[in-house]
């Protein structure tokens, strides 16, 4: 049987609210580069990001001109409106097209998201780039989906689950992402980072690990639950790639766990050092010591990022964060002493939180942002998340379906009365200079 025509696309992404700013997401560049690899079919690209005019035309241009048999398109909860009008223009274009959704979006809630993309044919639970390949022999070679690990698909009696599929532990083997075939060029060029110096930066992430050990109940891992790290060679080789092909000027290195063993730490800033580039880092609270700040100090290394989320130990507990105030404290000031730029998140409306211990955090957030880098926002309970889980037991969530098409809105998951909680958001908002999001909870209050 002759090979499939598959195209694998990015959405034109309006749910950012900054026309031509956007997340670059890596999941579909990595699929795209694995079933390339595979040779199991034909695969087309697009990033309709880079592409002037009309998007439904030039979709529609684009699939009769190369008869495309397959689309695919995936990302996060939050994007559920741009993933949804891909789909939906590629039903009108070829209603016999298979439509394929994967990411995030999909493993956290599978049938909760198939139902809301009533016009897909089929989902990806978890890694997509062994799930996608073998869908696409089963489809080319018109055999049953039920025998492929990691779906959810559509049939005439319903939605379908197969069996779970395994994580990808070797992550070495992995092709790098499809960079070229999504226009990172003119991304990199459309997207720069802008420092506090105000230069522009033309900012690369790098992709270190999958998963996470940790269970935060904000949190949500698509990848799978088991951590898994990619070698130092492995991550070399994607920045040669990288520099050799791309202006690179700044490396962000996506894995919050990276430092856990300080001599990769060691190991990786002396490699890096032979390259002209800044670079920053996640760390976890509980991985900051002194060892490993000394590592540190006096590299490029632009930013630390770590991850605080709130000031009181009663809602630290109830995060499951592991961490403490005291630690919290401690790995700032280190981090602050060596010179080290960090930039860290506090978040507001956990389920034990109330309008107390929010003040009790919000009052350390203004003591302490003027000496350390800090940003506050509201919990969103996205799907796949405990708080997500609990909302929907609760009924503070309804309709599933509902809250994603509405773009995961922000709820009242807390043990704040429904006014207690608005005066909560409306605080927030005003430090982050906008209003505030009462989509979903204006019906509730």
């Amino acid at each position: 049987m002759s090979q499939l025509n598959v195209l694998f696309l990015i959405p034109r992404y309006k749910t950012y609210g900054m026309t031509g700013h956007y997340v670059m997401p890596m999941g579909i560049l990595y699929v795209s580069a694995y079933v390339k690899q595979s040779g199991v079919c034909r695969v087309f690209t697009m990033n309709l990001n880079h592409v002037e005019g009309d998007e439904y035309e030039i979709l529609q241009d684009y699939c009769i001109q190369n008869n495309i048999d397959v689309l695919g398109v995936g990302g996060l909860s939050g994007e559920y409106e741009d993933l949804a009008r891909m789909v939906g223009y590629g039903r009108r274009i070829k209603p016999d097209m298979f439509i394929v959704v994967g990411g995030g979006i999909v493993t956290a809630d599978p049938t909760s998201t198939l139902t809301a993309f009533e016009e897909a044919d089929c989902g990806i639970i978890g890694e997509g780039e062994e799930t996608v390949v073998e869908l696409i022999s089963a489809l080319s070679e018109r055999q049953s989906l039920d025998g492929v690990n990691g779906l959810i698909y559509r049939e005439s009696d319903g939605l379908h689950i197969t069996r779970p599929r395994k994580e990808i532990m070797d992550l070495d083997i992995l092709p790098f992402p499809d960079y070229e075939g999504f226009d990172y060029a003119s991304y990199l060029e459309q997207n720069p980072d802008l420092s506090d110096e105000g230069k522009k930066y033309s900012q690369v992430s790098v992709i270190g690990g999958r998963s996470c050990k940790y269970n935060c109940t904000f949190c949500f891992h698509p990848s799978g639950t088991k951590y898994r790290q990619r070698s130092l060679d492995s991550i070399f080789a994607e920045i040669n790639h990288l520099v050799n092909h791309f202006p690179i000027s700044y490396i962000a290195l996506r894995e919050e766990l990276f430092a856990t063993d300080n001599n990769r730490v060691r190991d990786f800033c002396r490699r890096i050092e032979q390259y002209d580039v800044d670079w920053s880092i996640q760390l976890r609270i509980d991985s900051i010591n002194q060892e490993l700040v000394d590592i540190l100090r006096n590299t490029r290394c632009r930013y630390v990022f770590v991850g605080v989320e709130s000031a009181d130990d009663k809602i630290l507990r109830s995060m499951r964060k592991g961490i403490t105030r005291e630690q919290i404290e401690k790995a700032l000031e280190m981090l602050h002493q060596a010179g080290l730029n960090s930039r860290s998140g506090v978040i507001f409306g956990d389920e034990a939180e109330t309008f107390e211990t929010a003040q009790n955090t919000l009052h350390w957030f203004r003591d302490n942002n003027n000496r350390y880098r800090l940003f506050v926002d509201m919990i969103i309970s996205f799907p796949g998340s405990t708080l997500y889980h609990h909302a929907c037991q609760k009924g503070v969530i309804p309709d599933p379906v509902q809250f994603l098409k509405d773009g995961c809105p922000i709820v009242n998951v807390s043990s704040m009365s429904d006014e207690k909680f608005k005066l909560l958001v409306e605080q927030i908002e005003r430090i982050n200079y906008r209003k505030y999001n009462v989509k979903y909870y204006r019906e509730n209050i």
